[in-house]
Parts: structure tokens; sequence; C-alpha cells
């Protein structure tokens, strides 16, 4: 599982520029610029590759990893070292939230869908398509097939698409208010 303590010495990773999560984050920021949001937060933003690549929408993100900082500064994008997730406190909220490749770490993958539906009009979100809980990476506390991940967001979310994109599945969806 994903906590700050876990993160707290890892190397900066930087996926936009790493052939495996590519697609999936131009994929993503294509779904990001189809909802118009005004404005997004990326949560478990990484390096901040997604918010480089949506950099003319407002946005900003939170992650737990303090290296990914020089990311950040990098990329010219604003990000802070916060864990969300365990406290359910993010200081500001976009229209659009993303957690790509985040919901897998998490002890409560299903609170927290629950959680960003009361705060976000829409979800970004993508996880491995093809884990399951005998062949899931050793960093994930949760597998999903694609109808697995579907049945995690569709009780806070009108699912609007799913694909899946290389190894990962890619989920967009508007929260039932």
């Amino acid at each position: 599982m994903s906590t700050l303590d876990f993160h707290r010495d890892r190397e900066r990773a930087p996926h936009l520029e790493q052939p495996a999560h590519h697609d999936r984050l131009h994929r993503a920021a294509e779904h990001v610029r189809g909802l118009r949001p005004t404005s997004v937060v990326d949560l478990g933003c990484g390096d901040g590759g997604l918010l480089s690549l949506i950099r003319d929408i407002p946005s900003w993100g939170y992650d737990w990893q303090p290296s990914n900082a020089a990311g950040w500064a990098a990329r010219d994008v604003t990000a802070e070292t916060r864990d969300v997730f365990e406290s359910r406190d993010a200081p500001r909220w976009g229209e659009c939230a993303v957690a790509t490749e985040v919901l897998e770490h998490l002890a409560d993958p299903h609170g927290t869908v629950a959680w960003i539906a009361a705060h976000a009009r829409y979800i970004v979100a993508s996880s491995p398509a093809f884990e399951t809980g005998d062949s899931a990476s050793e960093c994930h506390a949760w597998a999903w097939d694609v109808d697995g991940y579907a049945d995690l967001i569709s009780p806070s979310f009108t699912i609007l698409s799913h694909e899946v994109v290389g190894w990962t599945q890619l989920l967009v969806g508007e929260a039932r208010r």
C-alpha cells in the first residue's frame, strides 16, 4: 500500500518519458480535454507528466513522493507533497479529478472513489487492465479486470468511456449527484 512513509525515499519516476506510460498519459490528457473542465486536480500526480500535458487548463496536483518535486519544477507545474488519501484532505479541488495508476495502491479505493465524487464532477482514472489477485504488482493492494474496475467506479460515477490502452485501462466518469 502507498503511504507517505513508503514513498519518502523512492526515486522520481518520469512516467511521461517511459514508453510503458507514455500512451496512457497522452490518452488521459485527451480525455481531460474532451470534458472541457474549468479546472483539474491530479490526485497522485507523480512527477507532473500529465499536468504538463494540460498546462493550458488550470490544474494542480498532490503526490506522496518528495522526489517528484524535481519533476514539478522541471515541468513547471503546480503540485505539492501531500498524502490526500489517508486523511481525505485535498486542500483544493478541480471540476475534474485525475487518479491514474493510483487506486490500486490504496487501502480503501471504494471509499476514495466516493470521496472524489463528492468533490469533483468528473473522474479520469486508470489502473492495470490485466492484473489479478494472483498476478498483481507487489506494490498493489488491489487488482481489477475491466469489469471489476467498472464495478469500483460505477456506484459513484456514471461511466462515460472505458477503454484499454496498452496494459492499462482508462475510465472517464461523471459524478452521480
